[in-house]
């Protein structure tokens, strides 16, 4: 008899977990048992992933826990919500990130939150983490969160925008670009980690949506080793020719609808290195998205009917299945994306969809 080989979730979640406080969301988690984090626990214990990357979680701007995140494991996550299984993940990371980080020592940034590294009222909204049930190895961890936009060969920064100081201290990644080496028995898979800024909210200088797509365009050189790429231990290039990693994150850039530049995304998608999948997809969001110029609707991962979260393993790997949690009207688990009147609803839990990939171990 063949023993099956196992099989190994990952999924990535924008949670919305933020707010422009810094202890907002932490205060409503300690005050009480919260109807909509307790959704979103419950999301995530019905999908019960390996590795999880939550986006737009809150916590300390230079990196590491302040409690919050372990108050959502121990108070949500590993106690059973909405009738799902707890949930426990031994291993974390809190990446330092961009948002809300002044350009210049002492500026006040909480009014004018445009004039961060990345967009954020205080240091550390927005940011994200990395959950797993598989040790990670922090002391090998790369992150590219201090790059210069400036560095970027052929990059698209609006020079006409910014001004000289600007230019010479403005980063690329409007949160972190990070890789992340995840140790599953003898096998290694690297999480590559980032969640570009939205390419909208901007002027005729287009300056989000030129970040989006240079922001897409290093996760991209990344997983091709480029050499002009030089991470924030000074180390060159990207990951190593070869390596299983798992590309995780909302990347705010669909290859079919929305704002933003179509050709990256698409770019990446393509790549040769990118596990050639079908896009995981659910049979809800084809019942809530109206809209006429929405194309691909199954595919969307948010409720504009945009696929904006992503989970790409590589080419080395061995895809199973992957889907979007978004079930149908019919379905029990329905009501964990809707208000006491079944309306759908972002404050019901999430504007986005938990997105996962099954791959086998080889």
């Amino acid at each position: 008899m063949v023993t099956p080989q196992p099989l190994l979730r990952f999924a990535t979640f924008n949670v919305a977990m933020s707010a422009d406080k810094p202890d907002y969301v932490f205060r409503l988690l300690r005050e009480a048992h919260h109807p909509r984090f307790s959704r979103i626990a419950a999301i995530i214990q019905h999908c019960q992933p390996d590795v999880l990357l939550l986006c737009e979680f809150d916590h300390l701007g230079e990196g590491g826990d302040d409690g919050m995140l372990a108050h959502f494991q121990s108070h949500y996550l590993n106690v059973s919500q909405h009738g799902q299984p707890p949930i426990s993940y031994p291993f974390q990371y809190l990446p330092p990130t961009n948002t809300g980080l002044a350009l210049f020592d002492g500026e006040d940034i909480s009014d004018t939150p445009e004039r961060a590294q990345g967009f954020g009222k205080h240091h550390g909204q927005y940011g994200f983490v990395l959950l797993s049930k598989f040790p990670l190895d922090i002391n090998n961890v790369r992150s590219w969160q201090r790059f210069l936009w400036q560095d970027m060969p052929e990059h698209r920064m609006p020079q006409d925008y910014f001004d000289h100081e600007v230019l010479a201290k403005q980063r690329l990644s409007s949160k972190n670009h990070v890789v992340i080496p995840v140790s599953v028995g003898e096998q290694t898979i690297h999480v590559v980690a980032c969640h570009p800024t939205p390419p909208v909210f901007d002027g005729p200088e287009k300056r989000n949506l030129k970040r989006n797509a240079d922001e897409i365009r290093l996760l991209h050189d990344i997983l091709n080793n480029e050499s002009y790429l030089v991470d924030d231990n000074g180390v060159v290039g990207g990951i190593a020719p070869n390596s299983s990693f798992v590309v995780m994150g909302d990347l705010n850039a669909d290859p079919y609808n929305g704002d933003g530049d179509k050709s990256v995304i698409t770019q990446l998608l393509a790549d040769k290195n990118v596990q050639s999948m079908p896009t995981p997809s659910s049979y809800g969001a084809q019942h809530f998205i109206r809209g006429r110029y929405i194309h691909h609707k199954d595919c969307a991962t948010h409720q504009r009917g945009l696929r904006l979260d992503y989970v790409l393993p590589s080419s080395n790997l061995r895809l199973c299945e992957g889907g979007v949690f978004w079930p149908a009207p019919s379905d029990p688990t329905f009501s964990l994306l809707t208000s006491n009147a079944r309306k759908v609803r972002a404050s019901s839990s999430s504007d986005h969809r938990l997105v996962w990939v099954d791959i086998g171990l080889i």
